[in-house]
């Protein structure tokens, strides 16, 4: 008998947290911008301006980051083990591929230049030691992600100075960066825990928002919420055109 109650004692579900995950959509409260274009003397390549990219159908606010916030006054949470990856940013056509490269502290970052010109890649991090290499077709350099970082970081070309993308640097894996519709999901969060979320866009501060019909104030772009295990969907985050600087 007692054997039997220690098998089952044993084999019985303990000590696993339910998890959650967030979704949302980011929309532009007003008329889209329309879709710029770059025109750039002697640059045969046809490059849009990514700074402020918006559905013109559904209004759907493109790049817009969202992670759990651990700086100071953030959440405190449990993150599972990670084992570094290489993360590739791609130069080609004119820019950098994907715009927003999401990584992660213990990942490695490639630059691999698959254009037809030479390229000054510069990252001038915080937390980690910025890098100025120069790239001809077919070259690729290296580095490593030891530390998160504050913000978004640039990755500047400084012979094309139209070329900018961003890379995110995190301590966790809690972030999602929107699509061309605005839409982001996180997931495998903790649920039943209030946690605390920080909001980055490169255009602009997102610290007002209106959602379900309420005006809402995110003081310094950051929100709580607390997660149910499951699904937890905010809707349509409405963002107004004066949270934008372009």
């Amino acid at each position: 008998m007692l054997c039997l109650f220690l098998l089952v004692w044993l084999t019985a579900p303990v000590a696993f947290a339910e998890e959650a995950s967030l979704s949302m959509r980011f929309v532009y409260d007003g008329v889209p911008p329309k879709p710029k274009r770059l025109v750039i003397p002697g640059v045969p390549l046809n490059i849009q301006d990514e700074k402020l990219l918006v559905d013109q159908q559904t209004k759907g606010i493109r790049n817009v980051v969202v992670q759990l916030y651990t700086g100071r006054g953030g959440s405190e949470v449990d993150v599972p083990p990670h084992e570094g990856v290489r993360q590739k940013s791609l130069v080609r056509n004119g820019r950098f591929d994907p715009h927003v490269l999401l990584t992660q502290k213990g990942d490695s970052l490639e630059i691999d230049n698959q254009g037809r010109f030479m390229h000054n890649v510069a990252l001038n991090f915080f937390a980690n030691t910025a890098s100025i290499q120069l790239l001809k077709p077919g070259e690729s350099f290296s580095l490593e992600l030891e530390q998160p970082e504050p913000a978004l970081i640039p990755i500047d070309c400084n012979i094309n100075p139209w070329m900018r993308g961003f890379v995110v640097v995190v301590d966790h894996p809690y972030v999602a960066v929107s699509d061309s519709d605005g839409r982001l999901k996180i997931e495998g969060l903790p649920a039943d825990e209030e946690l605390v979320f920080r909001v980055h866009h490169e255009a602009g501060k997102i610290d007002q928002v209106s959602i379900g019909g309420r005006e809402i104030r995110w003081p310094r772009a950051r929100f709580s919420v607390l997660l149910d295990p499951g699904e937890n969907d905010l809707g349509d985050i409405l963002v107004s055109p004066e949270s934008f600087w372009n």
